[in-house]
Protein backbone atom coordinates (compact mmCIF):
# COMPACT_ATOMS: atom_id res chain seq x y z
CA UNK A 1 0.00 0.00 0.00
CA UNK A 2 1.42 3.38 -1.07
CA UNK A 3 0.16 6.49 0.72
CA UNK A 4 0.98 10.03 -0.39
CA UNK A 5 0.82 12.52 2.51
CA UNK A 6 0.08 16.20 1.82
CA UNK A 7 0.38 18.29 5.02
CA UNK A 8 -0.89 21.89 4.99
CA UNK A 9 1.99 22.82 7.28
CA UNK A 10 5.11 20.91 8.23
CA UNK A 11 8.14 21.20 10.53
CA UNK A 12 11.16 23.05 9.13
CA UNK A 13 14.57 24.12 10.39
CA UNK A 14 13.27 27.64 10.98
CA UNK A 15 9.99 26.52 12.56
CA UNK A 16 10.18 22.93 13.89
CA UNK A 17 6.83 22.64 15.70
CA UNK A 18 3.98 23.37 13.21
CA UNK A 19 2.77 20.17 11.60
CA UNK A 20 4.74 17.92 13.93
CA UNK A 21 1.53 15.88 14.48
CA UNK A 22 1.40 15.09 10.75
CA UNK A 23 5.00 13.91 10.66
CA UNK A 24 4.62 11.83 13.81
CA UNK A 25 1.49 10.21 12.38
CA UNK A 26 3.34 9.22 9.21
CA UNK A 27 6.23 7.74 11.18
CA UNK A 28 3.87 5.92 13.54
CA UNK A 29 1.95 4.39 10.62
CA UNK A 30 5.22 3.26 9.04
CA UNK A 31 6.28 1.64 12.30
CA UNK A 32 2.94 -0.06 12.97
CA UNK A 33 2.57 -1.25 9.36
CA UNK A 34 6.01 -1.94 7.80
CA UNK A 35 4.46 -3.11 4.52
CA UNK A 36 3.09 0.35 3.59
CA UNK A 37 5.12 3.11 1.97
CA UNK A 38 4.53 6.78 2.76
CA UNK A 39 5.71 9.77 0.77
CA UNK A 40 5.41 13.15 2.49
CA UNK A 41 5.02 16.08 0.11
CA UNK A 42 6.88 19.21 1.21
CA UNK A 43 7.15 22.48 -0.71
CA UNK A 44 8.43 24.79 2.01
CA UNK A 45 5.52 25.01 4.44
CA UNK A 46 6.62 27.08 7.45
CA UNK A 47 10.13 27.34 6.03
CA UNK A 48 11.25 30.97 6.19
CA UNK A 49 13.48 30.50 3.12
CA UNK A 50 10.39 30.08 0.93
CA UNK A 51 7.93 32.49 2.54
CA UNK A 52 7.53 35.93 0.94
CA UNK A 53 6.20 38.72 3.16
CA UNK A 54 4.74 41.98 1.87
CA UNK A 55 5.91 43.68 5.06
CA UNK A 56 9.51 42.60 4.41
CA UNK A 57 10.04 43.51 0.73
CA UNK A 58 13.86 43.58 0.77
CA UNK A 59 14.15 40.16 2.39
CA UNK A 60 11.54 38.76 0.00
CA UNK A 61 13.38 40.14 -3.03
CA UNK A 62 16.63 38.63 -1.76
CA UNK A 63 14.94 35.23 -1.45
CA UNK A 64 13.69 35.49 -5.05
CA UNK A 65 17.18 36.39 -6.30
CA UNK A 66 18.53 33.24 -4.66
CA UNK A 67 15.88 31.00 -6.21
CA UNK A 68 18.43 29.36 -8.55
CA UNK A 69 19.94 27.66 -5.48
CA UNK A 70 16.63 26.00 -4.59
CA UNK A 71 16.61 22.37 -5.64
CA UNK A 72 14.26 19.45 -5.18
CA UNK A 73 15.47 17.20 -2.39
CA UNK A 74 14.71 13.70 -1.19
CA UNK A 75 14.94 13.48 2.61
CA UNK A 76 15.16 10.10 4.31
CA UNK A 77 13.55 9.50 7.71
CA UNK A 78 14.32 6.95 10.45
CA UNK A 79 12.11 4.45 8.60
CA UNK A 80 12.94 3.00 5.20
CA UNK A 81 9.28 3.19 4.15
CA UNK A 82 8.83 6.94 4.80
CA UNK A 83 10.47 9.58 2.62
CA UNK A 84 10.02 13.36 2.48
CA UNK A 85 10.02 14.92 -0.99
CA UNK A 86 10.88 18.62 -0.97
CA UNK A 87 10.26 20.74 -4.06
CA UNK A 88 10.93 24.34 -2.92
CA UNK A 89 8.14 26.74 -3.88
CA UNK A 90 7.54 30.31 -2.81
CA UNK A 91 4.38 31.01 -0.83
CA UNK A 92 2.77 34.34 -0.05
CA UNK A 93 -0.58 35.79 1.00
CA UNK A 94 -3.58 34.19 -0.73
CA UNK A 95 -4.87 37.71 -1.38
CA UNK A 96 -2.29 38.08 -4.17
CA UNK A 97 -2.50 35.61 -7.08
CA UNK A 98 -4.03 33.05 -4.70
CA UNK A 99 -0.79 32.64 -2.77
CA UNK A 100 0.99 30.92 -5.67
CA UNK A 101 -1.31 27.92 -5.32
CA UNK A 102 -0.87 26.80 -8.94
CA UNK A 103 2.89 26.46 -8.51
CA UNK A 104 2.35 24.72 -5.18
CA UNK A 105 0.11 22.17 -6.93
CA UNK A 106 2.84 21.63 -9.55
CA UNK A 107 5.36 21.07 -6.76
CA UNK A 108 3.09 18.42 -5.24
CA UNK A 109 2.65 16.76 -8.62
CA UNK A 110 6.43 16.58 -8.98
CA UNK A 111 6.75 15.13 -5.47
CA UNK A 112 4.11 12.54 -6.35
CA UNK A 113 6.09 11.52 -9.44
CA UNK A 114 9.24 11.11 -7.35
CA UNK A 115 7.33 8.97 -4.87
CA UNK A 116 5.76 6.78 -7.55
CA UNK A 117 9.10 6.37 -9.35
CA UNK A 118 10.49 5.01 -6.10
CA UNK A 119 7.60 2.91 -4.78
CA UNK A 120 5.03 2.50 -7.54
CA UNK A 121 1.59 4.05 -8.06
CA UNK A 122 0.04 5.77 -5.07
CA UNK A 123 -3.06 4.01 -3.77
CA UNK A 124 -4.37 6.95 -1.75
CA UNK A 125 -3.65 10.59 -0.89
CA UNK A 126 -3.98 11.62 2.76
CA UNK A 127 -4.31 15.39 2.98
CA UNK A 128 -4.07 17.11 6.33
CA UNK A 129 -6.46 20.06 6.71
CA UNK A 130 -8.90 21.17 4.03
CA UNK A 131 -6.81 24.04 2.69
CA UNK A 132 -4.39 24.05 1.11
CA UNK A 133 -3.75 20.30 1.42
CA UNK A 134 -7.30 19.13 0.73
CA UNK A 135 -7.63 21.50 -2.23
CA UNK A 136 -4.30 20.27 -3.63
CA UNK A 137 -5.33 16.63 -3.14
CA UNK A 138 -8.56 17.25 -5.06
CA UNK A 139 -6.65 18.68 -8.04
CA UNK A 140 -4.19 15.76 -8.07
CA UNK A 141 -7.04 13.27 -7.66
CA UNK A 142 -8.73 14.69 -10.76
CA UNK A 143 -5.54 14.33 -12.80
CA UNK A 144 -4.43 10.90 -11.61
CA UNK A 145 -7.64 9.19 -10.44
CA UNK A 146 -6.24 8.59 -6.96
CA UNK A 147 -8.76 8.65 -4.08
CA UNK A 148 -8.03 11.02 -1.21
CA UNK A 149 -9.08 11.62 2.37
CA UNK A 150 -8.95 14.82 4.41
CA UNK A 151 -8.06 15.02 8.10
CA UNK A 152 -9.42 18.25 9.56
CA UNK A 153 -8.33 19.87 12.83
CA UNK A 154 -9.19 23.51 12.29
CA UNK A 155 -10.10 25.41 15.47
CA UNK A 156 -12.49 27.11 15.62
CA UNK A 157 -14.38 25.53 12.75
CA UNK A 158 -15.00 27.11 10.40
CA UNK A 159 -12.34 29.78 10.85
CA UNK A 160 -13.37 33.26 9.72
CA UNK A 161 -10.66 33.17 7.03
CA UNK A 162 -12.70 30.52 5.22
CA UNK A 163 -16.10 32.18 5.36
CA UNK A 164 -17.11 34.01 2.16
CA UNK A 165 -19.08 37.24 1.92
CA UNK A 166 -22.39 35.40 1.92
CA UNK A 167 -21.49 33.77 5.24
CA UNK A 168 -20.93 30.31 3.79
CA UNK A 169 -17.87 28.08 3.76
CA UNK A 170 -15.53 29.04 0.92
CA UNK A 171 -15.58 26.92 -2.22
CA UNK A 172 -11.91 25.96 -1.94
CA UNK A 173 -12.76 24.12 1.26
CA UNK A 174 -16.16 22.72 0.28
CA UNK A 175 -14.77 21.32 -2.97
CA UNK A 176 -12.17 19.35 -1.01
CA UNK A 177 -14.65 17.95 1.51
CA UNK A 178 -17.27 17.10 -1.09
CA UNK A 179 -14.78 15.34 -3.37
CA UNK A 180 -12.89 13.37 -0.72
CA UNK A 181 -13.61 9.70 -0.12
CA UNK A 182 -13.60 10.34 3.63
CA UNK A 183 -13.38 13.36 5.92
CA UNK A 184 -11.66 12.67 9.24
CA UNK A 185 -12.31 14.94 12.23
CA UNK A 186 -10.01 14.70 15.24
CA UNK A 187 -12.88 15.11 17.73
CA UNK A 188 -16.62 14.53 17.82
CA UNK A 189 -17.23 18.22 18.54
CA UNK A 190 -15.30 19.14 15.39
CA UNK A 191 -17.24 16.51 13.42
CA UNK A 192 -20.52 18.04 14.62
CA UNK A 193 -19.32 21.52 13.58
CA UNK A 194 -18.46 20.21 10.14
CA UNK A 195 -21.91 18.65 9.76
CA UNK A 196 -23.58 21.99 10.47
CA UNK A 197 -22.12 23.35 7.21
CA UNK A 198 -23.23 20.29 5.22
CA UNK A 199 -19.98 18.33 5.28
CA UNK A 200 -20.71 14.61 5.33
CA UNK A 201 -18.95 11.24 5.14
CA UNK A 202 -17.10 11.95 8.40
CA UNK A 203 -15.10 9.61 10.62
CA UNK A 204 -13.70 10.69 13.99
CA UNK A 205 -10.09 9.70 14.68
CA UNK A 206 -7.99 11.64 17.20
CA UNK A 207 -4.38 12.71 16.85
CA UNK A 208 -2.02 10.18 18.34
CA UNK A 209 0.69 10.53 20.97
CA UNK A 210 3.77 8.29 21.04
CA UNK A 211 3.21 5.95 23.98
CA UNK A 212 6.87 4.86 23.96
CA UNK A 213 8.17 8.41 24.32
CA UNK A 214 5.65 10.11 26.59
CA UNK A 215 5.84 7.88 29.66
CA UNK A 216 5.60 8.41 33.41
CA UNK A 217 8.84 9.16 35.21
CA UNK A 218 10.60 5.98 36.26
CA UNK A 219 11.93 7.76 39.33
CA UNK A 220 8.36 8.65 40.40
CA UNK A 221 9.70 11.65 42.31
CA UNK A 222 7.04 14.19 43.29
CA UNK A 223 7.96 17.90 43.23
CA UNK A 224 8.72 19.37 46.66
CA UNK A 225 6.24 22.17 46.00
CA UNK A 226 2.97 21.75 44.12
CA UNK A 227 3.73 22.76 40.52
CA UNK A 228 1.39 23.31 37.63
CA UNK A 229 2.77 23.01 34.10
CA UNK A 230 1.19 24.70 31.07
CA UNK A 231 2.26 24.48 27.43
CA UNK A 232 0.92 26.27 24.36
CA UNK A 233 1.51 28.98 21.81
CA UNK A 234 1.47 32.46 23.30
CA UNK A 235 -1.71 33.49 21.50
CA UNK A 236 -5.19 34.40 22.79
CA UNK A 237 -6.62 30.99 21.83
CA UNK A 238 -4.66 29.26 24.59
CA UNK A 239 -6.01 31.49 27.38
CA UNK A 240 -2.72 32.21 29.12
CA UNK A 241 -4.11 35.55 30.30
CA UNK A 242 -7.01 33.69 31.93
CA UNK A 243 -4.53 31.30 33.55
CA UNK A 244 -2.48 34.16 35.01
CA UNK A 245 -5.54 35.91 36.43
CA UNK A 246 -6.77 32.65 37.94
CA UNK A 247 -3.34 31.82 39.36
CA UNK A 248 -3.25 35.19 41.10
CA UNK A 249 -6.36 34.15 43.07
CA UNK A 250 -4.77 31.03 44.54
CA UNK A 251 -3.69 31.41 48.15
CA UNK A 252 -1.92 28.05 48.47
CA UNK A 253 1.84 27.82 48.10
CA UNK A 254 2.09 26.74 44.47
CA UNK A 255 4.24 27.35 41.41
CA UNK A 256 3.51 27.60 37.70
CA UNK A 257 5.84 26.72 34.82
CA UNK A 258 4.73 27.92 31.38
CA UNK A 259 6.20 26.65 28.11
CA UNK A 260 5.67 28.12 24.67
CA UNK A 261 6.53 31.10 22.52
CA UNK A 262 4.61 33.60 20.43
CA UNK A 263 3.90 37.26 19.82
CA UNK A 264 1.90 37.68 23.04
CA UNK A 265 4.69 36.41 25.32
CA UNK A 266 5.90 39.88 26.34
CA UNK A 267 2.33 40.97 27.02
CA UNK A 268 1.71 37.94 29.26
CA UNK A 269 4.95 38.49 31.15
CA UNK A 270 3.92 42.08 31.74
CA UNK A 271 0.54 40.90 33.04
CA UNK A 272 2.23 38.42 35.40
CA UNK A 273 4.42 41.19 36.76
CA UNK A 274 1.42 43.46 37.35
CA UNK A 275 -0.23 40.61 39.30
CA UNK A 276 2.89 40.20 41.47
CA UNK A 277 3.43 36.65 40.21
CA UNK A 278 7.04 36.97 39.07
CA UNK A 279 8.48 34.84 41.88
CA UNK A 280 5.93 32.06 41.37
CA UNK A 281 6.14 31.68 37.59
CA UNK A 282 8.91 30.27 35.41
CA UNK A 283 8.71 31.16 31.72
CA UNK A 284 10.30 28.30 29.76
CA UNK A 285 10.00 29.59 26.20
CA UNK A 286 9.72 27.21 23.24
CA UNK A 287 10.27 23.59 24.28
CA UNK A 288 11.48 20.70 22.18
CA UNK A 289 10.01 17.25 22.65
CA UNK A 290 12.52 16.15 25.27
CA UNK A 291 12.13 19.34 27.28
CA UNK A 292 8.35 19.01 27.21
CA UNK A 293 8.60 15.41 28.43
CA UNK A 294 10.77 16.52 31.36
CA UNK A 295 8.19 19.15 32.36
CA UNK A 296 5.28 16.71 32.13
CA UNK A 297 7.09 14.13 34.22
CA UNK A 298 8.14 16.55 36.94
CA UNK A 299 4.99 18.63 37.39
CA UNK A 300 2.15 17.90 39.81
CA UNK A 301 -0.59 18.59 37.25
CA UNK A 302 -1.14 20.14 33.82
CA UNK A 303 -3.41 23.11 33.10
CA UNK A 304 -4.39 25.01 29.95
CA UNK A 305 -7.59 27.14 29.79
CA UNK A 306 -7.99 27.30 26.00
CA UNK A 307 -10.73 29.45 24.54
CA UNK A 308 -11.19 26.84 21.80
CA UNK A 309 -9.53 23.52 20.90
CA UNK A 310 -10.20 20.98 18.17
CA UNK A 311 -8.65 18.32 20.44
CA UNK A 312 -5.78 19.41 22.71
CA UNK A 313 -2.78 17.09 22.27
CA UNK A 314 -0.90 18.66 25.20
CA UNK A 315 -3.54 17.28 27.60
CA UNK A 316 -3.05 13.83 26.11
CA UNK A 317 0.74 14.07 26.42
CA UNK A 318 0.32 14.94 30.10
CA UNK A 319 -2.03 12.00 30.60
CA UNK A 320 0.48 9.71 28.89
CA UNK A 321 2.88 10.71 31.66
CA UNK A 322 0.25 9.83 34.26
CA UNK A 323 -0.56 13.44 35.21
CA UNK A 324 -4.03 14.84 35.99
CA UNK A 325 -5.15 17.76 33.84
CA UNK A 326 -7.37 20.84 33.97
CA UNK A 327 -8.95 21.94 30.70
CA UNK A 328 -11.92 23.83 29.36
CA UNK A 329 -15.14 22.84 27.64
CA UNK A 330 -13.78 24.27 24.42
CA UNK A 331 -14.28 21.72 21.66
CA UNK A 332 -12.02 18.74 22.28
CA UNK A 333 -10.92 18.38 25.93
CA UNK A 334 -14.42 17.60 27.20
CA UNK A 335 -14.39 14.35 25.23
CA UNK A 336 -11.67 12.75 27.35
CA UNK A 337 -11.18 14.78 30.55
CA UNK A 338 -13.28 13.28 33.33
CA UNK A 339 -13.39 13.00 37.11
CA UNK A 340 -10.77 10.22 37.13
CA UNK A 341 -8.13 12.21 35.25
CA UNK A 342 -8.85 15.87 35.99
CA UNK A 343 -11.29 18.76 35.94
CA UNK A 344 -13.20 20.65 33.27
CA UNK A 345 -14.14 24.32 33.57
CA UNK A 346 -15.92 26.87 31.42
CA UNK A 347 -13.71 28.85 29.05
CA UNK A 348 -13.11 32.51 29.94
CA UNK A 349 -13.99 31.92 33.62
CA UNK A 350 -10.92 32.71 35.73
CA UNK A 351 -12.78 32.28 39.02
CA UNK A 352 -13.93 28.79 38.13
CA UNK A 353 -10.43 27.95 36.92
CA UNK A 354 -8.92 29.16 40.19
CA UNK A 355 -11.34 26.96 42.15
CA UNK A 356 -10.42 23.95 40.00
CA UNK A 357 -6.71 24.57 40.56
CA UNK A 358 -7.27 24.84 44.33
CA UNK A 359 -9.31 21.63 44.20
CA UNK A 360 -6.51 19.90 42.29
CA UNK A 361 -3.99 20.95 44.95
CA UNK A 362 -6.22 19.58 47.73
CA UNK A 363 -7.16 16.33 45.96
CA UNK A 364 -4.05 15.42 43.99
CA UNK A 365 -3.77 12.18 46.01
CA UNK A 366 -7.08 10.99 44.54
CA UNK A 367 -5.72 10.78 40.99
CA UNK A 368 -4.11 7.46 40.12
CA UNK A 369 -1.25 7.83 37.58
CA UNK A 370 -1.71 4.24 36.36
CA UNK A 371 -5.41 4.79 35.70
CA UNK A 372 -4.68 8.00 33.79
CA UNK A 373 -1.98 6.28 31.75
CA UNK A 374 -4.30 3.38 30.89
CA UNK A 375 -7.01 5.76 29.70
CA UNK A 376 -4.47 7.36 27.41
CA UNK A 377 -3.24 4.06 26.00
CA UNK A 378 -6.73 2.81 25.22
CA UNK A 379 -7.68 5.90 23.22
CA UNK A 380 -4.69 7.89 21.94
CA UNK A 381 -1.73 5.53 21.61
CA UNK A 382 -0.21 5.06 18.16
CA UNK A 383 -1.22 1.40 18.28
CA UNK A 384 -4.92 2.31 18.61
CA UNK A 385 -5.04 5.38 16.36
CA UNK A 386 -2.98 3.90 13.52
CA UNK A 387 -5.33 0.91 13.38
CA UNK A 388 -8.28 3.26 12.91
CA UNK A 389 -6.49 5.16 10.15
CA UNK A 390 -5.50 1.95 8.40
CA UNK A 391 -9.11 0.78 8.48
CA UNK A 392 -10.11 3.97 6.62
CA UNK A 393 -7.28 3.50 4.10
CA UNK A 394 -8.30 -0.10 3.40
CA UNK A 395 -11.98 0.72 3.02
CA UNK A 396 -11.40 3.71 0.72
CA UNK A 397 -8.89 1.90 -1.50
CA UNK A 398 -11.12 -1.18 -1.75
CA UNK A 399 -14.15 0.95 -2.62
CA UNK A 400 -12.19 2.87 -5.27
CA UNK A 401 -11.00 -0.32 -6.96
CA UNK A 402 -14.54 -1.66 -7.09
CA UNK A 403 -15.92 1.40 -8.88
Amino acid sequence: MNIFFIPSWYPSETDPLPGIFFKEQALALAKQFPDINIGISVWGQNDERFLLWSGKPLKSINKILKRSTLKATLINTPFRNVVEYLTPTFTWSSKLFHGNINQIIKANLYNLKQFEDQYGKADLIHSHVGFPAGFIAKKISELHAIPFVVTEQMSPFPHTNFINRSGKLSNKLMLAYQSSSRNIAISHVLADSMKTVNIHNISTIPNLVDELFFIPSKANVKPKEFTFFSLGRMVPQKGIDILLNAFARIESKVYLRIGGDGKYLKQYKKLAKSLALTSKITWLGALDKNQALNEYQNCSAFVLPSRHESMGVVFVEAMACGKPVIGTISGGPEEFINKTNGYLVSPHDEKELARAMEKMIENIHLFNPDTIRTQFENRFSSRVVCRQIMDVYTEVIHSHKNK
